[in-house]
C-alpha cells in the first residue's frame, strides 16, 4: 500500500464493494503506520481479540520489545501481550499451544538462526505438529533475519501457500526480509529476495508485513536508499539502527506500529483467501458470504487507511 491514509466516511454501495473485493493484495507497508494512531476504539478492541503465533530470532525481539513499549504506553489501545512459547530443539519446532490460548495473545518462540530452510522447516512443524493453527491460533507469521540474505523466495513463498491451503481458517501473515544500513552485496540480495516476495503477494492476493519497506523510510516517509549497478536498492534508516541491523527504541517502536497496521487490517474482516478472516462474522451477504453489519464498524476505517489494491512494485 502505497498512499496517505485518508478518513472519509463511505456510502454503503462502496463499503459493499470493499468487503466484496477480498482477492487483491494486502500490501501493509510504511504509508500505513501514521493511521495506527487515529484508528478508533473498536478496530483496537477488535485487534485485542486476536490471537498470534510468531516465530522468530533477534529482530523479532526487537519487534517484541516495540509491542511492549506500545502497550506500556497505552494498554487500553495497544492491547495484544506476549507469551513466550519454548523451542523443542529435538523435535526441531514449538512447544505445543496450551489448552486453551489466550486472546490478546502473541505466542513468540525465539527459534534462534539454525539457517534459512531450518527457519522454514521449523515453522512448517510448528503448524503442522504442534498445533500452531486454528484452534489454537487465528493468524500466523514467520519472520527471516537480516543474515538470511540467502534465502530462496520462492520456497518460502511456495511453503506459505502450501500452508495456507492445508489451514485455510488460519490466516498466514508473510514479511520481507529486514535490512541493514550497508550499501554492500548482501543488501542487494535482500532487497531482490524482498521484491520476489511482494511481486508474489501481489500476484496472488497475499497479505504482506512489508517489513524492510517500513525499515527504510525515516518518520516523514522518506525513501532511504543506495544504488548499486545502476540501480536502487533499499537500505535500514540509520535512525531506526542499533548497531547496523537490530533496531533502537525508535526502530522498535516504529515495527511496531506497522505490526498494529497488519493486525487492523485483519481485524476488518476481509482476508486473502475469498472469505472472512476468523476475526470477522461471515454472515451471508449475498455477493461475496460476508456481512455488512458484522463488518461496517472495521470498514469505516478500513477503506480510508488499508488501501487495499494492486500496485506495480517500485524498483528496487
Amino acid at each position: 500500500m502505497a498512499t496517505p491514509a485518508v478518513r472519509c466516511a463511505f456510502v454503503p454501495s462502496i463499503l459493499l464493494l470493499f468487503a466484496c473485493s477480498s482477492s487483491s493484495a494486502q500490501i501493509i507497508d510504511h504509508t500505513d503506520i501514521d493511521g495506527v494512531a487515529a484508528l478508533p476504539q473498536a478496530t483496537m478492541d477488535a485487534v485485542g481479540g486476536q490471537t498470534w503465533f510468531f516465530t522468530h530470532a533477534s529482530v523479532g525481539g526487537n519487534m517484541l520489545t516495540g509491542m511492549d513499549d506500545l502497550h506500556a504506553t497505552d494498554p487500553s489501545a495497544y492491547q495484544l501481550q506476549q507469551v513466550s512459547v519454548g523451542f523443542d530443539e529435538g523435535l526441531n519446532r514449538a512447544d505445543p499451544p496450551p489448552a486453551p490460548t489466550t486472546a490478546g495473545v502473541i505466542y513468540e518462540c525465539d527459534r534462534g538462526n539454525p539457517g534459512w530452510a531450518a527457519k522454514i522447516t521449523i515453522f512448517q512443524d510448528s503448524v503442522n505438529t504442534s498445533g500452531w493453527r486454528s484452534g489454537a491460533t487465528t493468524i500466523v507469521m514467520n519472520k527471516f533475519c537480516f543474515i538470511d540474505q540467502d534465502a530462496d523466495a520462492t520456497e518460502y513463498c511456495n511453503t506459505m501457500a502450501a500452508l495456507e491451503t492445508a489451514w485455510p481458517a488460519t490466516t498466514f501473515v508473510y514479511t520481507t526480509i529486514p535490512l541493514t544500513i550497508d550499501e554492500d552485496a548482501d543488501n542487494v540480495l535482500r532487497n531482490q529476495y524482498n521484491a520476489t516476495v511482494r511481486q508474489y503477494c501481489q500476484a496472488n492476493g497475499k497479505l504482506l508485513f512489508d517489513v524492510a519497506d517500513m525499515e527504510a523510510h525515516d518518520s516523514a516517509g522518506n525513501a532511504v536508499t543506495f544504488t548499486s549497478g545502476g540501480e536502487t536498492y533499499q537500505r535500514l534508516h540509520d535512525g531506526y539502527s542499533l548497531d547496523g541491523g537490530h533496531l533502537n527504541a525508535a526502530g522498535c517502536r516504529r515495527i511496531a506500529l506497522g505490526w498494529y497496521a497488519v493486525a487492523a487490517a485483519i481485524a476488518a474482516g476481509v482476508d486473502t483467501t475469498g472469505g472472512t478472516t476468523s476475526g470477522a462474522s461471515p454472515q451471508t451477504c449475498g455477493t461475496c458470504g460476508a456481512s455488512i453489519g458484522a463488518m461496517m464498524p472495521f470498514m469505516l476505517v478500513g477503506w480510508g487507511w488499508m488501501k487495499r489494491r494492486r500496485r506495480p512494485v517500485p524498483p528496487r
